[in-house]
């Protein structure tokens, strides 16, 4: 019986093992820009539905329809099409996405490969500059959201920690 558990153990550890998904640590922004065949800003739209019979195995945490505003990096007669990644994704959000393009649909499925800039973008802060020169102003857009992001949630948190306090 010890045997029998064993030998089915190890199956559905090495099943697991198989099915995972590779993520790479971060090695840095310069390595990041040199190994992305695509680095792009993107608009997210509505989240990708499959038909209701198809399932997917080892599915990502989001698959959503987007349109490309303007491509850094790679082939530009991209239009319309999906991403999937493991961030969370939000409909009507733009983000800088360094990843690939697999069968027609972009894949970035590190955290770190998605990065959130606001839902109001226009390319003429990035247009005819250098790669590095709009990965930056991207960056410092995306820097200038999370700040505001983060004081707006502390004002929240403070306001729910009185209220907390005030129904002691």
């Amino acid at each position: 019986m010890k045997i029998k558990i064993t030998i089915v153990s190890i199956a559905l550890l090495v099943a697991i093992n198989v099915t995972a998904r590779l993520i790479a640590p971060f090695l840095g922004w310069e390595n990041l820009v040199q190994n992305s065949p695509n680095i792009m800003v993107i608009h997210c739209g509505k989240p990708f539905q499959l038909p209701a019979n198809v399932g997917i195995a080892d599915a990502t945490e989001c698959d959503s329809e987007i349109e490309v505003l303007f491509v850094l990096k790679g082939t530009n007669g991209a239009g319309a099409t999906r991403l999937q990644t493991d961030h969370e994704l939000y409909q009507g959000e733009n983000y800088l996405v360094f990843g690939h393009c697999n069968g027609g649909v972009y894949q970035a499925f590190e955290n770190y490969k998605v990065v959130p800039i606001g839902n109001r973008f226009s390319t003429n802060s990035i247009s005819g500059k250098s790669l590095n020169e709009q990965i930056k102003i991207l960056s410092q857009r995306a820097l200038f959201k999370l700040n505001r992001d983060i004081k707006r949630d502390q004002e929240q948190k403070q306001q729910l920690e009185r209220l907390v306090g005030e129904t002691k």
